[in-house]
């Protein structure tokens, strides 16, 4: 989607929204990785990583977190004018993730029991950036992994549009050795609707799979439940399906 013409290196931008600023500090993490991606493009914007700042417009813009400020979905749309590529980098970005768990009734009680009935939030509820502008790829996770960075930007520099990969954690659980929290420990799981690319890493660590990665397409997601709730109780399982994707299209229809 993105060429290099004329030996011009694309301009890129890097921004962050309301975030905890983890995905950005995995594309810090590529070190040599980042030294060799710097080759071929040209950083011209990213507060966390450098003091260069040049306006756009941008070949392509990677932003991290959800924008729940008016300033902030103000920037994003102007980003979304003025990029050729638009990139969510991570759960935050790309689902509205860990942000978007407390709705906005249970926001008000914390925000006087915690600040007192004078305080006047200016925040409103975590969205995916979807909600405001046309996203043209998501590089899920939290935190994002660096393969899947480095991925998704030698696609666009080669001029391929990125694409999902199409198996679900189940299948990268197969090639880590792990036993099925499912069907062999008889323990909560999203593996079989996540798609992959996380090398399923939470589940090798001993944590279970909460779809970070967002939902694979084809998931069986009533099947997934009805086998859940058998399980566990449907509190347990509504907590699974909204850990990440309180604002899942995906899922809150079959919820």
């Amino acid at each position: 989607m993105i060429k290099d013409n004329n030996n011009k290196k694309p301009r890129v931008a890097i921004y962050d929204f309301t975030d905890c600023e983890g995905c950005e500090v995995k594309i810090v993490s590529l070190r040599e990785k980042l030294l060799l991606l710097e080759k071929k493009v040209d950083i011209v914007n990213w507060r966390l990583g450098q003091e260069r700042f040049e306006s756009g417009p941008y070949d392509i813009t990677i932003i991290e977190g959800t924008p729940i400020t008016d300033y902030e979905i103000k920037l994003l749309k102007d980003l979304r004018e003025n990029s050729k590529i638009l990139i969510a980098l991570g759960a935050c970005a790309a689902l509205a993730g860990i942000p978007a768990i407390m709705p906005e009734k249970d926001r008000k009680i914390w925000y006087e029991k915690i600040y007192s009935s004078q305080y006047h939030p200016k925040g409103v509820d975590a969205l995916p950036l979807s909600a405001y502008v046309q996203v043209d790829f998501s590089i899920h996770g939290c935190p994002v992994d660096e393969d899947e960075i480095i991925r998704a930007i030698e696609d666009l520099l080669s001029g391929k549009t990125p694409r999902y990969h199409d198996y679900s954690v189940c299948f990268e659980c197969k090639q880590a050795g792990n036993p099925c929290r499912i069907t062999e420990e008889n323990k909560p799981c999203l593996g079989p609707i996540t798609q992959g690319g996380c090398k399923a890493i939470c589940i090798s660590g001993g944590s279970p799979c909460y779809g970070c990665f967002g939902i694979r397409e084809e998931a069986n997601i009533p099947a997934l439940i009805k086998i859940l709730e058998k399980i566990t109780d449907k509190n347990e399982v509504e907590r699974y399906l909204t850990m990440f994707h309180s604002r899942s299209k995906e899922i809150n229809d079959h919820k």
